[in-house]
């Protein structure tokens, strides 16, 4: 036992002591983390700024050529209508809607003039950058390259990212968000541009690093236990440590109290970067569920309806900012957008024309459950509130009611379909929901409860990162000292000088 005692003790002091910098500076930034995330370009105030598609507009576009291949989206650009043919995450082509072809680049002017409308200040400077840089630093991001960087003379210091393939914004910062990213973001994921473009080095070292923490936190765990010393009648609650310096005695105490929520932070951390092994959770479906309910748009099922048609169908009191072409339960749809940038108008292209489509009943649901799905049995029912899977986004708007799909299958899928669009907003198999708890209700205490009162979330998590930063910065002094032993005992011996007394 004293042997298992010792190695629990050196593997602590030595993975501590490498770490617990880390841990610092995980928790630091995780204070700024509640509050700020990374900084990003909002979609919403992005298709706000949309200028709107008019008759004239529709009387001089073409139908999408059939042969584009991906979702498309009709809108202005630079003042004339554009189609947007999707091929990635990010990866686009542009389309001049009159000649159907590919639009040529943006230029700088017309970058300029977009950033100026959107922020309403005046520019201060540009520069066309070929690389991505730090506060664009995902590499889906590259078909995108290269980007005009624009500087803007107000008193946030916006700074704009406008690609010159796409004409689109798509990124946006500011002063205060760069600090809240350098605080917070930055250094909590390991967001350093040289180290995020490349994806998978990125994610090895993150899950390595989260690893050797979680090692840190058990073996720190263990540790306490074994150090932990009976207490006398009425003395006091911290003479459980057997500690009597300062730094030794505090981080046995907070370490003995945090311990536990240090390790959940650390392990749910782990798995945002890692998936749970589909060994101990098996996935049989081949394709997502989701993936096979939503299915890709089909330019051909269009092609029966004019643009003159679709215009006529789709006026309305409001103008229109945008129209997507979809294919939903093997029907052509168009997808209006007006003045909600999640919510569309929806209508079906039928021989006959176009018609406004009510709500998806439980009947049109379950039709295309069978035919999607043969053979599997199924339970259907509409959701009036949110569940421990389906829940607010601070980035989403969330609709309710939701049809909620849960099949028989071999991975128990459930999802939640979009009762207007007839999409499936969210969906979970068994290994989802088990990396859902582990990740996210671990790491910020995305619990049911929790989220609907949204003070007492933050605040457990404030409290909670109070005691994994006294843990961590108590840890990383003991760290020093233990670093500053080994070095002076591993330095040879100086050997003193010995004076010799002469007879003469």
């Amino acid at each position: 036992m004293s042997r298992f005692k010792n190695i629990t003790l050196q593997i602590h002091n030595l993975s501590g002591s490498v770490l617990s910098l880390m841990f610092v500076i995980w928790f630091l930034s995780g204070f700024v983390l509640i509050f700020a995330g990374f900084p990003h370009a909002s979609k919403e105030e992005r298709f706000l700024h949309l200028s709107f598609l008019t008759k004239s507009d529709f009387d001089s576009i073409q139908a999408p050529s059939k042969s584009f291949s991906g979702e498309i989206e009709l809108e202005k650009m630079n003042g004339n209508p554009v189609y947007r043919v999707y091929s990635g995450r990010k990866s686009q082509k542009v389309y001049n809607a009159v000649s159907l072809n590919e639009s040529e680049k943006a230029t700088e002017k017309e970058a300029v003039n977009l950033a100026e409308d959107f922020t309403g200040a005046k520019l201060q400077s540009v520069e066309k950058i070929e690389e991505l840089d730090q506060w664009i630093p995902w590499d889906y991001y590259n078909p995108l390259l290269p980007i005009y960087k624009c500087y803007l003379n107000d008193k946030d210091h916006t700074r704009i990212y406008i690609s010159e393939k796409t004409g689109s914004i798509i990124q946006e910062t500011t002063r205060k968000s760069r600090w809240a990213a350098r605080l917070g973001a930055i250094p909590h994921w390991i967001y350093f541009k040289s180290l995020r473009l490349q994806k998978g080095l990125w994610l090895k070292v993150v899950a390595w690093i989260s690893f050797l923490g979680i090692l840190v936190s058990i073996t720190g765990l263990v540790a306490g236990f074994i150090r932990l010393k009976k207490r006398k009648k009425n003395s006091q609650w911290t003479e459980f440590s057997p500690y009597k310096k300062f730094w030794y005695k505090w981080h046995h105490i907070t370490g003995f109290l945090f311990g536990f929520f240090v390790f959940t932070f650390i392990l749910s951390g782990f798995f945002s970067v890692v998936d749970i092994p589909k060994s101990l959770v098996p996935v049989h479906a081949k394709v997502s569920a989701a993936k096979v309910w939503n299915q890709k748009p089909d330019a051909k099922q269009h092609a029966v309806i004019s643009m003159s048609d679709l215009w006529n169908a789709v006026k309305g009191e409001k103008p229109i900012r945008k129209v997507v072409w979809k294919t939903v339960m093997n029907q052509a749809c168009f997808w209006v957008y007006r003045d909600q940038f999640e919510l569309p108008d929806v209508y079906v292209a039928t021989a006959d024309g176009v018609f406004a489509k009510p709500d998806y009943s439980e009947k049109e649901i379950s039709s295309w459950c069978k035919s999607a799905f043969t053979g599997t049995n199924y339970d259907l029912k509409e959701l009036n509130e949110f569940d421990a899977y389906y829940q607010k986004s601070g980035m989403w708007k969330r609709p309710l009611p939701v049809w909620q799909l849960s099949l028989h299958d071999a991975d128990h899928t459930c999802m939640y379909i979009h009762p207007k669009t007839g999409e499936v907003i969210k969906s979970y198999n068994s290994n989802d929901r088990g990396r859902r708890w582990l990740y996210k209700s671990l790491h910020t205490l995305d619990f049911p409860f929790l989220k609907q009162h949204e003070w007492l979330r933050k605040f457990l998590l404030l409290f909670l990162s109070l005691g994994g930063t006294v843990v961590s910065v108590s840890g990383f002094v003991l760290g020093i000292k233990w670093i500053r032993r080994k070095a002076k005992k591993s330095l040879p011996v100086r050997l003193k000088p010995v004076k010799i007394k002469s007879n003469d």
